[in-house]
């Protein structure tokens, strides 16, 4: 038996069910720079494919999130989950059989419903414990070892079974939740089930979870834009593919250890300074990166990149979590992330046609720092 409180173990429960259920759900947008590259090989695109191709899973993920928050208090998660494991691998098993690319690009929006139904559950578990500011970091820390995985899996998947296999491997991943659904919440009233007579809900006018909506759409443009051709950036600059792989599945370590730093942290990771140092050293390092880079450059910079990218990503989703546990505003964050990854590939796509990589990642930058400025009304708000 137990021995933790009611509510503690329902607590546990419902992150570490979290944790196993939302990055699953992110899996394709977490290795994009990898996964578009053999697509990239195999199918021949041109740069501007390659930046609406990284935009199909994200469309279904708005999709999916945005019908998720807007019926959340009439859902069944465990439901949504199975429903959202069934649509993921179909779709996957469906991509490795076609070779036509606009076929390849309506079957990858289908997939990203899928994958949004499991961001939506897993997401609104973590957000229903109790400090999700701590949970958050673990969150960062598991979808950065599953990125890590990803990036350095994909490559000799490629090599041994093709893209078929790709897709076949991704199938198969999308049914970890299953293994989990037991300790997810059944619907949106679970959090009210586990609160004790000490805790409060604080009500914060609309605007301010709006406009800090508006700082995380910013952010994941931002990460959309450049993280689809960061692995160009290394190939580009005389890079062999297989290094460049394993140093993205390298610098992931350094997301680890960010994510696991800002879990340790706890509640001095709400800190504004460190928010915005974050913010300026990932700026500087896309900045460099730009340039002709050697591979030791070339890692240091992404390790650098990705422990920064760590800290931001568990802050701003922490931010809105403390101030609403309903998986109402968090939930909707996960519309914006999706729209974030949809816009930032299309107008980094079209940036490059006349400033190249330098031009993207200056977009990038500046998408970061407008993050930055509008998160801190509703970070203030909640303290």
């Amino acid at each position: 038996m137990s021995t933790l409180p009611i509510h503690k173990t329902k607590d546990f429960a419902f992150g570490l069910a979290g944790l196993l259920t939302a990055p699953i759900g992110y899996l394709v947008l977490l290795f994009l720079p990898v996964y578009l590259e053999v697509i990239a090989l195999t199918m021949k695109l041109t740069n501007v494919q390659v930046g609406y191709l990284a935009a199909t899973d994200a469309m279904g993920i708005v999709v999916a999130t945005l019908v998720f928050s807007t019926f959340v208090a009439k859902l069944n998660f465990r439901n949504i989950v199975i429903a959202g494991v069934l649509l993921s691998c179909c779709a996957n098993l469906a991509s490795a059989y076609t070779g036509d690319f606009l076929v390849l690009c309506l079957i990858r929006v289908i997939a990203g419903i899928g994958e949004g139904l499991l961001v939506a559950v897993g997401i609104t578990s973590i957000g229903m414990t109790t400090n999700p500011n701590r949970w958050f970091g673990f969150y960062t820390a598991v979808v950065v070892a599953v990125q890590a995985l990803g990036l350095v899996a994909v490559t000799p998947i490629y090599q041994f079974a093709e893209l078929q296999g790709v897709f076949v491997a991704m199938a198969i991943f999308y049914l970890t939740p299953l293994f989990v659904i037991n300790n997810l919440p059944k619907n949106s009233q679970s959090y009210k089930d586990k609160l004790t007579n000490d805790d409060v809900i604080n009500t914060i006018p609309t605007r301010y979870f709006l406009i800090a909506l508006a700082g995380l759409f910013c952010f994941y443009i931002g990460i959309g834009g450049t993280w689809s051709y960061i692995s160009f950036v290394g190939t580009d600059a005389g890079l062999s593919l297989d290094y460049v792989s394993q140093a993205l599945a390298l610098a992931m370590i350094a997301g680890l250890l960010g994510a696991l730093f800002f879990a340790w942290l706890n509640i001095k990771g709400k800190s504004t300074l460190l928010l915005l140092l974050s913010i300026v050293l990932m700026s500087a390092c896309l900045i460099v990166v730009s340039f002709d880079v050697s591979e030791f450059k070339y890692l240091a910079l992404l390790s650098i990149f990705s422990f920064f990218w760590s800290i931001v990503g568990a802050r701003t989703f922490a931010i809105i979590s403390d101030a609403d546990h309903s998986g109402k505003y968090i939930t909707a964050a996960q519309t914006w992330v999706g729209v974030g990854y949809i816009v930032g590939p299309i107008v980094a796509s079209e940036i490059m046609l006349d400033f190249s990589y330098l031009g993207v990642n200056v977009m990038g930058s500046i998408c970061f720092v407008a993050c930055f400025i509008l998160m801190l009304p509703l970070a203030y708000q909640s303290k």
